[in-house]
């Protein structure tokens, strides 16, 4: 004679065990995927205006086309200066190269001032930690007279590191600046 009675519980414990299994699995798969993070990794694409704007001697910066991203280089007044040449700069404590993130576009005239305005607010500051800036200057004539000169910026083996975060550009095109006499 078969008594069915005395496996079925040991069934339904066992059946019971695997569909708490699955559930867990399931709980756990979940909060797996949800713990995902991608560290708000954002790489900049360094896609800025032609355009490179001068403040002073020694200030020069390019702009993003909704002026919210900016490159600057701060540099030595000797830097753009009147005699054609071709010279390489190291980025250094004094020569410094800064990648700000603004949270709306900043005007015309914001680096100009001597105390920067509090708006519109800087929300991520890099400041390159290596990096070689190539000026070429050459002269700009008109009928034969000189008229101006002309930089042309290239910066090369540039990077950036904060905290977990590394930026590097083995070639820029930072811009032509034209100065006229």
């Amino acid at each position: 004679m078969v008594s069915i009675g005395v496996d079925l519980p040991k069934t339904v414990i066992f059946a019971l065990k695997i569909l708490l299994m699955k559930k867990l699995l399931i709980l756990f798969l979940a909060f797996t995927l949800n713990a995902c993070n991608d560290g708000d990794f954002d790489v900049p694409i360094f896609e800025f205006t032609e355009k490179v704007a001068i403040c002073g001697d020694d200030v020069l910066y390019i702009t993003s086309t909704n002026s919210t991203e900016v490159l600057v280089l701060t540099l030595p007044s000797t830097a753009i200066g009147t005699t054609p040449k071709t010279q390489s700069i190291e980025v250094s404590t004094t020569v410094i190269v800064t990648y700000r993130i603004f949270d709306v576009g900043i005007g015309e005239n914001y680096f100009c001032q001597d105390i920067p305005p509090s708006e519109p607010k800087i929300v991520k500051e890099l400041i390159a930690d290596g990096g070689t800036i190539n000026i070429t200057t050459t002269e700009v004539l008109t009928n034969a007279v000189v008229t101006g000169y002309s930089h042309e910026i290239t910066i090369s083996n540039l990077s950036f590191n904060k905290d977990e975060e590394r930026i590097f550009k083995e070639n820029f095109n930072f811009g032509t600046l034209t100065v006229n006499n």
